[in-house]
């Protein structure tokens, strides 16, 4: 697989999007969380998206020049207006907003209002727990969950990320999964090659389960994790991430075409210190991870993992060796380069 240098990824994306329309400070934010999800191999999330990022913006299906700032804030609550723009940059404000409240009163919740596609969940989480935090993230998504017993999505796949801070230098603990059984993103992926999916990702126009990733992005419903399980917990999310910040939700919510904003963002941070004191709770969280890592292993098993620790592992080769572009997405960056008169980057093997 081709390889890039991030510094010349980094540089062709800011400079791609920019050519698409989309503001200097936007166009940073989106390109960094890109290049973290790629390193972090969450390629669904990853520089994969730029092609699609630069069309959506280009097309004004995306504020290419929003106004992002805060519309609010009250006791450990606040709000931020993403303004149409996609979420990076918002999200990221978010964040920081609520771990600067949570640092003066113990926790924060705030919201994002009239967003767009944020990237992985998992990079403002992670965020929050390398300032010693506590942090969660949620979103809501373009439909694409059926209510348990029915053929049409109404609900998303709203992502969950949690992120627990650990005593330096161990990395945090990051969970970050989907409400359904794989992203759409790897669908995409699976079509774009040429590929079929497992059964049990998605579902056709008549609600059953296929290995064709064309037909899954056709009806656009994916298989809900646990399923009634992972369709409840979607719903209650709607309500977080849209209704509570007074964005779109359930059939009205569009992660990528929407000039007004379709979709919010849901963010909490905790400070462990306003619990009880800092080293007796890294104490215990590294209890959990001795119990964790104790554990006899399974036959066939590779090891135990801690939630983020195989992409913390991927991460670090990313840094070693550049981050990993398959020769399909080099081919569409090169195209971008055509379209936009940016130069691409250099791959190598």
């Amino acid at each position: 697989m081709p390889h890039v240098v991030e510094a010349d990824i980094r540089e062709f994306a800011i400079k791609t999007l920019s050519a698409s329309g989309l503001a200097g400070p936007d166009a940073e934010a989106v390109t960094d969380g890109l290049i973290l999800a790629t390193k972090r191999g969450v390629t669904t999330h990853g520089v994969f998206r730029l092609p699609q990022y630069c069309e959506g913006i280009k097309s004004g299906k995306i504020n290419g020049q929003p106004q992002v700032g805060i519309l609010q804030r009250r006791g450990v609550t606040a709000l931020v207006n993403a303004d149409g723009g996609y979420g990076f940059r918002p999200g990221a404000m978010a964040m920081d907003l609520a771990i600067e409240i949570a640092r003066e009163h113990g926790a924060a919740v705030v919201g994002v209002r009239n967003s767009h596609h944020f990237g992985a969940a998992a990079i403002y989480s992670e965020r929050a727990a390398l300032a010693g935090m506590i942090g969660l993230t949620t979103t809501t998504t373009r439909s694409n969950i059926a209510p348990t017993g029915a053929i049409g999505a109404v609900v998303g796949n709203n992502p969950i990320a949690i992120a627990i801070p650990r005593r330096q230098p161990k990395r945090p603990m990051v969970l970050d999964m989907a409400l359904s059984q794989v992203a759409m993103g790897r669908i995409r992926v699976a079509a774009a090659n040429g590929q079929k999916v497992p059964e049990g990702w998605g579902y056709d126009s008549l609600g059953r389960a296929t290995t064709d990733p064309n037909a899954i992005l056709a009806n656009g419903i994916l298989a809900a994790i646990g399923e009634h399980k992972g369709y409840g917990l979607s719903v209650m999310i709607e309500v977080l991430a849209g209704a509570l910040t007074g964005s779109p939700f359930g059939l009205g919510s569009n992660n990528h075409d929407h000039p007004k904003g379709g979709v919010g963002h849901f963010f909490l941070a905790i400070a462990p210190d306003f619990m009880r004191e800092t080293e007796a709770f890294y104490d215990d969280v590294e209890e959990l991870v001795r119990q964790i890592k104790a554990s006899p292993l399974a036959e066939g098993s590779k090891g135990i993992f801690l939630p983020g620790e195989i992409e913390d592992v991927k991460s670090t080769q990313a840094d070693r060796d550049g981050l990993p572009i398959s020769s399909e997405l080099a081919g569409q960056l090169e195209e971008l380069a055509v379209k936009t008169g940016v130069a691409a980057p250099a791959w190598k093997n």
